[in-house]
């Protein structure tokens, strides 16, 4: 994870930069102040119930990184990525950010393709399917 970080760090691309600062300060709240939780679970814990970190979580680029997430074969990654999708989806702030990200697509896409069976999306739990379907909820709340 350390190599990860500092390469975004010393590349040359802002996104990157960015993204590695935003992992870098991740892993340093969870390795100091959560030691009793999971760390898989730490975003969850900075983001909820409070407005402020989701806005700052989704504008530090979180939500093309989940979605990305969302689209891989690891189903703990998958039930993480679409609970902290959810999240950040509550946040009416979040709403068209998360709209414009395609993630709407994205999402729609792996429940169909539990449907049909195709193959990229077979590793969709129970709950990553409620939560897909909580922030399609959220996001058609929007005011």
């Amino acid at each position: 994870m350390e190599d990860v970080i500092v390469e975004a760090l010393l590349s040359n691309e802002r996104e990157a930069q960015i993204l590695g600062s935003f992992l870098g300060s991740l892993r340093c709240f969870v390795s100091k102040f959560m030691k009793p939780l999971k760390r898989h679970s730490a975003l969850l814990c900075v983001a909820f119930h409070n407005e402020r970190n989701k806005i700052q979580i989704a504008n530090s680029g979180a939500i093309p990184v989940l979605l990305e997430i969302i689209q891989c074969q690891k189903e703990s990654l998958i039930d993480l990525a679409a609970a902290a999708l959810l999240v950040l989806s509550s946040c009416s702030a979040n709403k068209l950010a998360i709209a414009a990200s395609g993630a709407v697509r994205i999402l729609v896409g792996s429940l169909n393709s539990q449907l049909t069976e195709e193959p990229g999306f077979q590793n969709l739990s129970v709950q990553a399917k409620l939560d897909i379907i909580s922030i399609f909820h959220n996001l058609s709340t929007h005011p």
